[in-house]
């Protein structure tokens, strides 16, 4: 019995595992937003309810790219001549001819990288970020690379997982600023 039948077998559980991984990712990036970004505290709905919106489309493109990834087989390629075949190639390789929800996906993922750089977070944290983030990567490379196809329950899995993400982000986001004293200074 490999980790899929185990985990279809135990429906519940799973999705209440990858919805407090994902919810645990998230809470640690939005405390590191709001760590890095003291002044968000104090536009906490307006700050949190766009952070959702960009979470939300990020999340719903990756969970299509993952539903149905784009395939790239070894037999396609062929040496580029010009530089419309490269840049071609570089854009099939990297996903990101998929339009307006591929952009935003990418400013957001690129985003993340970027605040992970610089936001403080502490290491435990961070390690913990940064291997699920390859686990996904992973999945989601095998996904693009080889005849692996996602079934419905690893789908649904995925999904619980980027909105636990997202729900995270918002829940830490959205709190306002409650230092009293900080009207005082």
């Amino acid at each position: 019995m490999n980790v899929f039948e185990f985990a279809e077998q135990n429906f519940a559980i799973a999705f209440a595992v990858v919805v407090g991984i994902g919810l645990l990712q998230g809470v640690i990036m939005g405390k590191g937003i709001r760590s890095r970004f003291p002044s968000l505290k104090k536009h906490a709905r307006a700050a949190s309810i766009i952070l959702l919106t960009l979470f939300s489309i990020n999340a719903v493109s990756s969970i299509l790219k993952f539903a149905e990834p784009v395939k790239i087989s070894v037999s396609e390629f062929s040496v580029p001549e010009t530089i419309e075949e490269v840049l071609f190639l570089i854009l099939n390789l990297l996903g990101i001819n998929a339009g307006l929800t591929a952009v935003i996906g990418i400013f957001v993922s690129i985003t993340l990288i970027i605040f992970l750089k610089f936001a403080d977070i502490h290491q435990i944290p961070r390690y913990f970020i940064f291997v699920i983030s390859c686990i996904v990567l992973i999945a989601a490379l095998l996904g693009k690379f080889t005849d692996f196809v996602p079934t419905t329950f690893q789908i649904l899995i995925y999904a619980f997982y980027q909105s636990g993400i997202t729900l995270g982000i918002f829940l830490i986001t959205r709190r306002k600023e409650s230092d009293v004293l900080s009207g005082l200074k």
